[in-house]
């Protein structure tokens, strides 16, 4: 079954958990440590080093008092709880090589890049992407 870490018969979680992790703290304000202060990151530092030493919501002890924790958080989110472009107010701006579109070189292969391709990343709708240019 590809779609095992899905399936009610799943046991555990498989994974890179440090970036599920650290994907839940950025689009889930909600579940980020309490006393958060943001850390800067330089350009060739990981950007889950942010969280390092930081202790998580809801821990305590006994795994059945974290679940209910987590699950009233859960049901109680609303849209405006999820920060939809956790990197930049205008990912645009932000990501600007992200947006790229051309052929992208590399010794004999040549690849066209189109950012509408990937544009949820970055908290926008995807609409139907044009059709793809021809080098």
């Amino acid at each position: 079954m590809p779609w095992s870490g899905v399936s009610c018969w799943c046991q555990g979680v498989a994974g890179c958990l440090t970036l599920l992790q650290c994907w839940i703290y950025e689009y889930f304000p909600g579940f980020r440590p309490s006393h958060f202060e943001p850390t800067v990151v330089g350009p060739d530092e990981a950007w889950a080093s942010r969280w390092i030493g930081q202790p998580a919501p809801g821990s305590v002890a006994d795994p059945s008092v974290r679940l209910a924790f987590y699950r009233r958080a859960l049901d109680s989110l609303t849209p405006s709880d999820v920060f939809w472009t956790p990197f930049h107010q205008r990912p645009h701006q932000a990501v600007r090589r992200s947006l790229y579109t051309g052929v992208i070189r590399f010794a004999d292969i040549g690849e066209f890049y189109d950012p509408a391709h990937c544009l949820r990343q970055f908290g926008y709708r995807h609409m139907v992407p044009p059709p793809p240019s021809r080098p």
